[in-house]
């Protein structure tokens, strides 16, 4: 239907259809993975038919791909909007400000009750079962996230290669991941406690950790490069 301006719009039950579809794709590629979610789960979960998904996205294929780039869009833009915020608001930070600002940025989006929390999920069966088209993850969401953080590492932190800064950032990256996993991991543990029952007490000490591991790797006599030639290993 075309609107006196010249614009086409959806009538409305179609839009709503649109949006049950990609909801409960969310909620059943996060949980279940592609292969282990059938068209029949997404359209029983969204009363609709299974017709839908063919007019609406032309194909489970491509529900998976817009279902995950919604998520990846909206984790990303969060995790950036909040490091531009941080850096805007405290152009001296230290490098202890800005590593928490990175993490707060980073986990925010998984902890809270937002679409966020969905993607740790989505990830993980991405990671052991890939179905997105080459490129997409690392192309529209690792490289602007990793862009925005380089260039908090130049402003706060000690001169490094850049190669050193994107070891150190993914370095980071893994600890807090591990923060998050770990928590389920050890929850029935009982003597010795591995990990704190406080997840800010554990991110807080991952940004210590993270920080004295930055300036060290900063003042190692050589820092590896894009173009230095691999080491022959020693017996």
């Amino acid at each position: 239907m075309e609107s006196p301006t010249g614009q086409c719009h959806h009538p409305p039950g179609r839009e709503e259809t649109h949006e049950r579809i990609l909801q409960a794709a969310e909620n059943l590629f996060s949980s279940k993975g592609f292969e282990a979610t059938s068209v029949r789960d997404i359209t029983t979960e969204a009363s609709c038919n299974v017709a839908s998904v063919n007019y609406h996205f032309g194909g489970k294929e491509n529900l998976y791909l817009e279902t995950f780039r919604s998520l990846l869009s909206e984790v990303r833009d969060r995790r950036i909007e909040s490091m531009r915020r941080d850096m805007a608001a405290r152009p001296d930070m230290s490098l202890e400000d800005f590593v928490e600002s990175f993490a707060s940025a980073f986990m925010e989006p998984l902890v809270d009750q937002s679409r966020g929390r969905f993607f740790l999920g989505f990830f993980a069966h991405e990671l052991n079962d890939p179905h997105l088209p080459p490129r997409v993850f690392v192309g529209e969401f690792i490289h602007p996230l990793v862009e925005v953080s380089i260039e908090g590492f130049e402003r706060f932190g000690p001169p490094m290669e850049p190669m050193v800064q994107r070891l150190c950032l993914m370095s980071i990256v893994g600890q807090l991941l591990h923060a998050l996993k770990a928590r389920a991991l050890f929850a029935e543990d009982q003597e010795p406690v591995m990990v704190p029952a406080d997840l800010q007490e554990h991110v807080r000490h991952i940004i210590r950790f993270s920080a004295g591991g930055i300036r060290a790797c900063a003042a190692a006599p050589s820092n590896p490069t894009e173009s230095d030639p691999p080491r022959e290993a020693t017996s």
